[in-house]
């Protein structure tokens, strides 16, 4: 009986092995027949286990100012790695993987800013957790060509890179707070992207689409042989030209530096525009930052755009130019000057002069910077109501709208006849130095008010095609072509009257007009006004030439190191000057103003074709200064250009076809000394401002074409000062 249970049993067991075997058999041929498991296809799955897929990067587009002078460029940077598996090294004769720890670390040092030790025990510490590989963390990441190249030099086993690439402004801190910076986010962890100024605004237009290759490892992750592979290349972002004219931005950026070596101001905020379109040419601020390494920033913020403060004087352009628009300004009419009351039982206001010039006129009252002659204008010629409406107008309630990332807007306090009052002459309300830019530009249009913007075009990086460009836009019309032109002439003689605010910021050789601002500061901890000697905020906003505006500029200077506030126009007018007289000279607009006799100005013979002799004596016999450049007998080329006018004295510069020899330019104006780089196609850089005392290049002296010529300024004229003596010596 136990035999015969022992046989069932065991036949029980036979036959479940049997089924269970021919289940597995089963299933392996029917997965063997279908390819499927549980509907998954094991073909493609093994494809997919095998398959893998590298990024491509796109590049990042470029950023360029006017000139094609590159701002914000990519380079190659490298981020280190070490390989410390003996299995990597595999069947190779020479060693693969990092086999000496305390060499590798050593060798390391040396290259890096890093200590040996800690290099050693990021090595260590992985091998002894039996890593793979190890990464450096902040030691080995971003590291420079230079860098990688001398790493690579040492040999070290085991040693690796990954190459990606990173954003390089090449100019530092120039145009730093409207350029910006980018960092790392976006897509991926490790995707540039933009996150201050043009950089952050235009974002997605320098941004490009990553590409992409697919293909097929081995188990030990090598490419399979003759494996197809699906490559998608990638796409590099568009590039941004810029309207920011590199020498005007230098000329700016030297200013401000100096006035902030020398009176350590809290802060300096200035921007050049062309007014009749519109276009930012220079912008800058004071702290500013180097966009490369951003190290101890202490000022986040674009002051041009960002920074509403209470902006003084320079608001009384408006409140005049409103006053003759409404009809109610009367320049002749006169006023007592000193103190203002709405009535017997109201506060008063105060010139700065506190008692006042007596009775005056508006007119001068405009010359003086008087409060009280806004507030008459204000309350009692136009009323409250209608200011308000100009406000608008001039678009003091609203940002600018211009293409940069972080713009703010103050605000208008209007709430009551004292608000209302101070706000006409700067005080109470808020606004930003473009705000009052854009509402200056239609002083130059005849009335027409123009939006600020400082991206000229975009154009796609491979082919260079325009892809998007920026037109002039008009804003709004706040004035009439009358209104302009009255002010003008009464903001010309700001500058140039004798009781006139403005006398510091004459130009030597263009006429101008414009109006100072000299702002209180509030106290945060009393809430009442600083009254220390340096505790304003000066300003100026001006524009030059008077009569056809080419440039229009704003500066600000805030507390600068002065006894006395009288001092504070010092900073202004000397960045005013200087920047404005060099931008001028470097535009090739005619100078106007002073010496220049334009009573004497002459039609300029065209005498390209003709013997040098020949056109010499053509030129002189006109009483032009000729300059000779080169030993031909033929002129090729000549600046100012053929068949223009001139005036008397005009340096006239004649290029020949002989060998190029650099002339003595002692004396020479900065404009012409341009002239004679843009003739030659030299690359001019100088120091200083006004007469050229100096040259790197000997005079009599062969050059060539794209050679360097540095030129040192200074406002003292050697030749004039030299021909005066020996007048002098002769009487």
């Amino acid at each position: 009986m136990k035999k015969k249970q022992m046989n069932l049993m065991l036949l029980g067991v036979v036959v479940i092995f049997s089924f269970l075997f021919l289940v597995i058999i089963g299933r392996f041929l029917y997965i063997q027949a279908t390819g499927e498991v549980h509907n998954v296809d094991l073909v493609k799955y093994g494809e997919n286990m095998r398959e893998t897929e590298e990024v491509v990067p796109a590049e990042r587009g470029l950023i360029y100012d006017r000139s094609g002078m590159v701002l914000a460029d990519n380079q190659p940077v490298y981020n280190m790695y070490a390989i410390l598996d003996e299995s990597y090294t595999g069947d190779s004769s020479s060693p693969l993987h990092v086999k000496d720890v305390d060499r590798t670390a050593s060798e390391l040092a040396s290259v890096l800013e890093a200590k040996e030790a800690e290099i050693k025990e990021i090595l260590s510490k992985g091998v002894e957790e039996d890593r793979y590989q190890m990464e450096f963390g902040q030691i080995g990441k971003g590291l420079s060509e230079d860098t990688y190249e001398e790493i690579k030099s040492l040999d070290l086993p085991g040693i690796y890179f990954n190459e990606s690439l990173d954003r390089y402004y090449p100019n530092g801190l120039y145009a730093s707070q409207v350029i910006g910076y980018t960092g790392y986010g976006g897509e991926s962890d490790d995707q540039i992207t933009g996150v201050y100024g043009i950089e952050r605004r235009y974002n997605e237009e320098l941004t490009g689409q990553n590409g992409y290759v697919n293909y097929q490892q081995d188990s030990y992750g090598d490419p399979i042989r003759n494996a197809e592979k699906n490559v998608q290349a990638p796409e590099d972002g568009n590039d941004l030209h810029l309207t920011i004219d590199q020498k005007i931005q230098s000329f700016l950026e030297d200013a401000m530096t100096t006035v902030e070596s020398e009176y350590n101001p809290e802060r300096i905020m200035a921007g050049v525009m062309d007014p009749d379109t519109g276009e930012v040419l220079a912008m800058s601020n004071r702290p500013t930052f180097n966009p490369n390494n951003r190290e101890n920033i202490e000022n986040w913020y674009n002051d041009m755009i960002s920074s509403p403060f209470e902006p003084g004087s320079t608001m009384k352009i408006f409140t005049v130019a409103s006053a003759i628009e409404e009809g109610v300004y009367n320049g002749q009419e006169t006023y007592e000057s000193g103190e203002f009351k709405i009535n017997e039982h109201g506060r008063s206001i105060h010139d700065h002069d506190v008692d006042g010039w007596g009775t005056i006129t508006f007119d001068e009252g405009v010359l003086r910077s008087s409060n009280v002659a806004m507030a008459e204008l204000l309350w009692n010629y136009m009323g409250p109501d209608a200011y308000m409406d100009y406000l608008e107008a001039f678009h003091f309630d609203r940002k600018t709208g211009i293409d940069i990332n972080g713009e703010r807007i103050g605000r208008i306090s209007y709430g009551g006849p004292w608000e209302q009052i101070t706000t006409a002459y700067g005080q109470g309300s808020t606004f930003t130095p473009m705000q009052i830019m854009k509402a200056a530009t239609s002083l130059a249009n005849g009335g027409e008010m123009v939006k600020p913007y400082v991206v000229s075009h975009i154009t796609d990086s491979e082919t260079g095609k325009m892809v998007e460009e920026t037109e002039r836009e008009v804003v709004g019309q706040p004035i009439s072509q009358d209104t302009t032109e009255q002010m003008k002439d009464l903001l010309g003689r700001v500058v140039t009257a004798e009781e006139g605010t403005a006398g510091a910021f004459e130009l030597d050789q263009y006429s101008s007009f414009g109006k100072t601002g000299t702002a209180s500061i509030p106290d945060p901890e009393t809430g009442l006004y600083m009254n220390g000697g340096g505790d304003y905020v000066f300003s100026y906003v001006g524009m030059a030439p008077k009569d056809d505006p080419e440039l229009l500029m704003y500066v600000a200077v805030k507390q600068p190191d002065v006894e006395y506030r009288y001092q504070g126009s010092e900073t202004t007018s000397f960045i005013y000057n200087t920047v404005m007289e060099n931008s001028l000279n470097y535009l090739d607009v005619t100078p106007d103003q002073k010496n220049v006799d334009q009573t004497k100005k002459q039609s300029l013979n065209d005498v390209i074709g003709q013997s040098t002799d020949e056109a010499v004596t053509t030129l002189e016999e006109k009483g032009l200064n000729v300059e000779v450049i080169g030993s031909g007998e033929q002129i090729e080329s000549m600046w100012p250009t053929g068949n223009t006018e001139v005036v008397a004295s005009q340096r006239v510069l004649l290029q020949t076809n002989g060998e190029l020899t650099m002339p003595d330019m002692t004396g020479w104006t900065l404009r012409d000394a341009l002239a004679f780089g843009r003739l030659n196609d030299l690359e001019l850089d100088y120091l200083g401002t006004g007469f050229v005392q100096k040259q790197n290049i000997k005079p009599g002296a062969s050059f060539e074409s794209n050679q360097k010529l540095v030129l040192e300024l200074s406002e003292s004229n050697e030749e004039t000062d030299q021909g005066n003596q020996g007048s002098e010596e002769e009487e």
